[in-house]
């Protein structure tokens, strides 16, 4: 490897891909007026471009440091412990409107 050659962090490229699909994404629901759909294809078109960057780079990928690794484990944890949250007030909020 030489000295001018970036390394990137495992799961940059699909980041990368998901982030340009969800700009893709809008764009197509702001067409098909549906912005929910739009994105949704968006996602699914990015994890495949990210999928694909992934691989096509994959020899200047670099291992996550420990700090790295801590952040994401934190990262995963909130973004299953926030959908959760919320859907248990969405349920309260339903059960006491039912009344």
């Amino acid at each position: 490897m030489s000295a001018n050659e970036r390394r990137y962090p495992k799961g940059y490229w699909m980041s990368i891909g998901i982030s340009t699909g969800v700009g893709i994404g809008a764009a197509l629901g702001i067409a098909l007026e549906n912005i929910g759909a739009g994105i949704a294809i968006g996602v699914a078109l990015g994890a495949g471009i990210g999928a694909s960057l992934d691989r096509k780079n994959k020899d200047k990928l670099s291992p996550l440091t420990a700090q790295e690794t801590k952040r994401h484990k934190w990262g995963v944890a909130l973004g299953l412990a926030i959908p959760l949250i919320l859907a248990g007030i969405l349920i309260v909020l339903l059960l006491q409107s039912v009344r």
